[in-house]
């Protein structure tokens, strides 16, 4: 569905989803007509945050990957950094449409 917002969109997800997992997730993303990245670059356009609460070498609360994607921001790039509910609701969306 080419109205769907994550189509032709790059995903990539940091820290750990509490509702799905990772895999899933990034299956879903792509059924929906967008990409899954294990990395975010300059073509990623969304992070999508997981809990990262598991991890204490993450400083300040940010991953190395949320690190990059506000840097990557900050330079101009086209790059969403969201909360794993807001996805959700993206999916959700897509499921109440069947």
């Amino acid at each position: 569905d080419e109205s769907h917002p994550l189509f032709g969109k790059y995903c990539c997800f940091t820290g750990v989803l509490e509702k799905m997992v990772r895999k899933d997730a990034m299956q879903i993303v792509v059924d929906c007509g967008g990409f899954g990245e294990n990395n975010v670059t300059a073509n990623t356009n969304y992070l999508i945050l997981g809990n990262n609460d598991y991890c204490s070498t993450i400083k300040d609360g940010k991953s190395t990957k949320h690190k990059k994607a506000e840097q990557l921001k900050l330079k101009g790039n086209d790059i969403e950094i969201i909360p794993e509910t807001e996805i959700l609701i993206q999916i959700l969306q897509i499921i109440l449409k069947l």
